[in-house]
């Protein structure tokens, strides 16, 4: 009988980095080693998102590579591998990967891990340079990059002032690279007393960009904290400034005094950069290929993220809910996956026809003579664009896959009961994708 290689390890953890490693122990490769048996008997399955990670050897921890991972299985692994989840392990970790959350613990091992393979204090370029974990999981979990490191790392001695403090958090709130226009003009600033706007023009050009006057005048509105809406952030933010607002609208990018005030902070200015850094690269990398309306097809924004990339003059995301048409424009954000305790007016059945086919509903009490729905019909003649954002459920967070644009083929008002039994008028349209569904993403939904 040829020998048989077994090995046994019992050895209880929490740790996903942990875990990781253990598993990847069993998959390395052995003379007369044909496969891995993992047995769970300690509860790891409510974790199973690790499984996943392990397979494919990504680290950043972010859950929609994960789930692309998941999804598209064999497509994405290198080499002559292959990987099938069948569709109860697919749904358990999908469950898992939307249920579990980004810990302290596990950031702070990410950190140490990368610090000590440097031997130096990490900045926030470098996670995405060696790939340890997604830098925005840092962001969104104090902010700002330093606050996290302050809070873990006596060795990281640096204080900034207030104002300092809100203007790294505030321009934290764009690297994620979703759209490179603020980016660019922070990049420029940081490295010149001013620009003209001919000059941005070609740095614009070189980035594979073509300059419309929209898009610049929303990047200024953004700096100029003009689309700053909510009360917390106008507050955050109302002592800081980026660009003279007035030179600007006259062709001229000119640091603000403030600003400027704040270079003599060496360790300061070296923060705006990595960041900058980080989200310029995050866009070469995951947003460059956009449309033209700056959106990339599959790609996750939030409802903040589009009302930005859109050119509306204010973030108007705490009033979108479902759709709103705004600036020609209608975003539509639809959650496919309803929860249980919601009102039934909200309960629209919201579903894939096909690839191709989506059968949209409205806000209740809008009838096929309301001013939307009319715009909705007239779209072609009005110029309106209308874009479609799917998220499976509300566990994966405020962030929608774009689906791209859609137009109406099909048109009924209908009914919807409210939670006292009243019928409510309603619209539901069969909208047509511009781009038939890619079959991982399709059943992703459907499934």
């Amino acid at each position: 009988m040829p020998a048989v290689n077994q090995v046994v390890m019992l050895r209880p953890t929490e740790s996903p980095i942990v875990f990781i490693q253990q598993l990847g122990r069993g998959l390395r490769k052995y003379d007369g080693k044909e496969y891995v048996v993992i047995l769970d008997f300690i509860g790891n399955y409510m974790n199973n998102f690790m499984i996943p990670i392990a397979l494919s050897g990504d680290r950043t921890y972010n859950k929609d590579t994960i789930r692309k991972y998941v999804r598209e299985g064999s497509r994405v692994i290198p080499g002559e591998s292959t990987i099938h989840f069948d569709e109860i392990s697919k749904k358990r970790i999908f469950e898992s990967i939307d249920s579990s959350k980004t810990t302290k613990n596990l950031l702070r091992e990410k950190y140490f891990a990368l610090k000590y393979k440097l031997g130096r204090i990490p900045n926030v370029f470098d996670f995405y340079e060696y790939g340890e974990i997604d830098p925005m999981l840092f962001i969104q979990y104090s902010k700002s990059y330093d606050q996290f490191v302050k809070s873990v790392d006596k060795d990281f001695t640096v204080s900034f002032s207030d104002k300092e403090e809100a203007i790294l958090e505030f321009i934290s709130s764009l690297v994620n690279g979703k759209r490179i226009h603020e980016l660019l003009m922070i990049s420029s600033l940081l490295n010149n007393e001013k620009i003209s706007l001919e000059t941005y023009k070609i740095l614009l050009e070189e980035k594979g960009e073509k300059y419309r006057e929209s898009d610049y005048v929303s990047a200024l509105n953004v700096l100029g904290k003009v689309f700053v809406n909510a009360p917390a952030e106008k507050k955050r933010y109302n002592d800081i400034e980026f660009i003279s607002t007035d030179e600007a609208k006259n062709g001229m990018l000119r640091r603000a005094t403030l600003f400027y005030s704040l270079f003599n902070n060496t360790r300061f200015v070296n923060e705006m950069k990595c960041l900058v850094r980080y989200g310029l690269r995050r866009y070469e990398d995951l947003f460059k290929n956009h449309d033209e309306d700056n959106l990339v097809l599959y790609e996750k924004y939030s409802r903040k993220d589009v009302c930005r990339i859109l050119n509306w003059e204010h973030d108007d995301s705490s009033t979108v809910y479902g759709y709103r048409i705004k600036h020609n424009t209608c975003p539509i954000f639809v959650t496919y996956e309803k929860k249980e305790d919601i009102a039934n007016s909200t309960k629209y059945e919201d579903r894939f026809i096909n690839n191709q086919l989506f059968s949209w509903m409205t806000r209740s009490k809008v009838s096929l003579e309301s001013p939307e729905s009319q715009k909705i019909i007239n779209y072609k003649e009005i110029g309106l664009k209308i874009y479609l954002f799917i998220k499976k459920s509300d566990g994966e967070g405020t962030d929608f896959y774009y689906m791209g644009k859609v137009s109406p083929v099909d048109y009924m008002q209908t009914e919807i009961k409210n939670d006292k039994g009243q019928k409510l008028p309603i619209m539901n349209f069969k909208m047509k994708l511009e781009h038939s569904v890619r079959e991982d993403i399709y059943e992703y939904f459907v499934d």
